[in-house]
């Protein structure tokens, strides 16, 4: 990005440049004394491949205007933006009338709220602001106090009850409505007997202990960059939930999703290739390769394997999988037979892919068909208690909390597998088909029964299953725990308890004896026949029909896991006097807990 101030003198020369990198992108500050740009601007943005354009001055008439025009001649292909704040004029009407008809002519004219919001974001930066204020307070009060050592704890605070609760729905989708429908529709949980409790998806909400409110909502703001409209509750009040991370007690979204979410930043938490230096042993993922601008950035491996020469044709084999990074649920995925065909398919460079290679030897049902294990995750954070002060600022130490579905699934091909068949019906496996339950064998699972076993069907099917769930969820806790302990993954300040449910894919070779991590899904496809949910993806759509042929007998039906994950984090008092004897409620089992210091 480079901005460009403005000043009203002859001088022709630039009169001071910087340059810096951060973050893989360089950012050029340009100051000079002339009305009209200098030749060397040109030169200056082409140098350091800008093609984020920002222009801020005193005189919008003259300086501004000139160097708006310059660009639009001279460098057409540059996104160029002014920030109104960020402008000036010796007429305030002058002013008001080049932002309104001349300055859109040849740049985005955006206010400050929405240049914040596109390039560090409000939520980001309001967050960096407290944190700053706190930091200052507690210096305040720490000279005040004369004292240079650590604050003793303070007992956690807790959330205040009340009878009413308030939500508002911001169109930020994921899975909100969901969660409102079972908190709206809510009997209290029995103190009796698990036998007694009672749920329904129906139940008026005249029962509950607490009701909860919509509340109204209004426009915040638009980003004219991506042509949205946001939303936030009316008043920009902080209420008791909604979708809107800014504006909620109870946030919805992990704060650093993406590095779970995101395929290629997922890579960089299987840290085995990066322990060995070498990029085609991984410890939880298949064979990945990232592309960046149509290319594979330091990767001699990918070079000697894409090789034409016969040598090492058996090595490019695949099938071979390219990938959006930013995508699930089986979109953008294109499939390829060797690996040199793969780079043509990653063809935009604006885009960042995933290149990964199907894993060898993979456990296939009886049918031949190819699957994969879906496993559902609930993760949870919270600041558990203060701890005083580090390094002059405040701390907390934030408790992440995982917890995996004990029911996972069966997600099938429409036909028999092949390595040579590289059509989506034979490998893509995107649709639930069976619900993993320990007590109840899959038939068309393949477990391989040695004559040596003397156990029956269904004690096999449990200890495979066990040792399957086993596997997986120990992958998603390291991971997880990788994500907290490097900082990708963050505790929000302010003690807003925030929490997220995600599915992961696996699948297993022919004797599961190795699990392999295919994918997280953040805000993945649930099914909830009561909730009047949106039917927005044909996967919905399929499971609706399936349920109004079968009722309740529907296969797929996720009303029970959306309704104890909403108990677990809306009213955790009541899920833990309803635990099982293994920490679950409901089917929600503790995998790890991770506790992490955030300064």
């Amino acid at each position: 990005k480079a901005a460009n101030g403005t000043g009203s003198s002859n001088n022709d020369d630039i009169n001071s440049q910087h340059s810096r990198t951060n973050e893989n992108k360089t950012y050029v500050t340009l100051w000079r004394n002339n009305l009209s740009p200098p030749s060397t601007l040109q030169t200056h943005l082409k140098q350091h491949n800008i093609t984020d354009v920002t222009v801020i001055g005193a005189k919008a008439t003259q300086a501004v205007q000139s160097t708006l025009q310059y660009l639009a001649e001279h460098l057409p292909y540059i996104d160029v933006s002014v920030v109104r704040e960020a402008l000036a004029d010796d007429s305030d009407e002058r002013l008001g009338v080049m932002m309104k008809y001349f300055l859109p002519m040849y740049a985005r004219v955006a206010s400050l709220e929405e240049y914040v919001e596109v390039t560090c974001g409000l939520e980001g930066y309001s967050e960096r602001l407290e944190m700053e204020e706190k930091r200052k307070e507690q210096q305040q009060r720490l000279q005040q106090q004369d004292q240079q050592q650590l604050v003793a704890p303070q007992p956690k605070s807790k959330r205040t009850k009340k009878n009413v609760y308030y939500y508002a729905n911001c169109q930020r989708g994921g899975h909100f409505s969901l969660y409102v429908h079972h908190l709206t529709h809510r009997q209290a949980l029995p103190s009796a007997t698990k036998s007694s409790m009672v749920f329904d998806g129906t139940t008026p909400l005249a029962t509950a202990t607490t009701s909860w409110v919509s509340h109204p909502t209004q426009k915040w703001y638009q980003d004219i960059f991506r042509g949205k409209q946001y939303i936030c509750p009316l008043g920009k009040q902080i209420v008791d939930f909604c979708d809107e991370p800014a504006f909620s007690e109870m946030v919805m979204f992990l704060k650093g999703r993406e590095c779970l979410d995101d395929k290629g930043k997922l890579l960089e938490l299987d840290s085995e290739s990066f322990r060995k230096n070498c990029e085609r042993e991984r410890e939880f993922l298949p064979e990945t390769y990232v592309v960046q601008g149509g290319k594979v950035p330091n990767s001699d491996i990918w070079e000697r394997i894409t090789n034409n020469s016969m040598e090492h044709e058996d090595d490019e084999r695949g099938p071979w999988f390219v990938k959006e990074t930013n995508k699930n649920g089986g979109r953008a995925i294109q499939i390829c037979q060797r690996a040199s065909q793969c780079l043509a398919l990653a063809n935009d460079p604006k885009e960042t892919y995933v290149i990964q290679r199907h894993i060898p030897d993979p456990n296939l049902l009886t049918d031949g068909r190819k699957w994969h294990f879906k496993l559902y995750n609930l993760l949870i954070c919270e600041e558990e208690q203060d701890v005083g002060v580090v390094d002059g600022g405040n701390a907390a130490a934030a408790v992440w909390t995982l917890r995996s579905h004990k029911e996972a699934w069966l997600c099938a091909a429409d036909k028999p597998w092949s390595a040579d068949d590289i059509t989506p019906e034979a490998q893509m496996t995107i649709k639930r088909t069976k619900r993993f339950r320990e007590e109840v064998p899959l038939q068309e699972l393949n477990i391989p029964h040695h004559d040596s076993d003397d156990m029956s069907t269904e004690c096999l099917f449990a200890n495979t299953y066990c040792s399957m769930f086993r596997q997986c969820t120990d992958i998603v806790a390291t991971m997880v725990e990788r994500a907290v302990r490097l900082n990708k993954l963050q505790a929000r300040p302010g003690k807003k308890k925030q929490f997220e449910l995600f599915s992961s894919d696996f699948m297993f070779n022919s004797d599961f004896t190795k699990a392999n991590l295919i994918e997280c899904n953040f805000s993945p496809v649930i099914y909830d026949p009561y909730a009047n949910q949106e039917l927005t993806t044909p996967g919905l759509k399929r499971y609706q029909r399936l349920f109004d042929v079968c009722g309740d007998k529907a296969e797929v039906n996720d009303h029970e896991m959306i309704r104890d994950a909403v108990s677990i984090v809306f009213f955790p008092e009541e899920a833990e006097k309803m635990k099982d004897a293994d920490d679950s409620f409901g089917g929600w089992k503790v995998v790890k807990s991770i506790p992490r210091f955030v300064s």
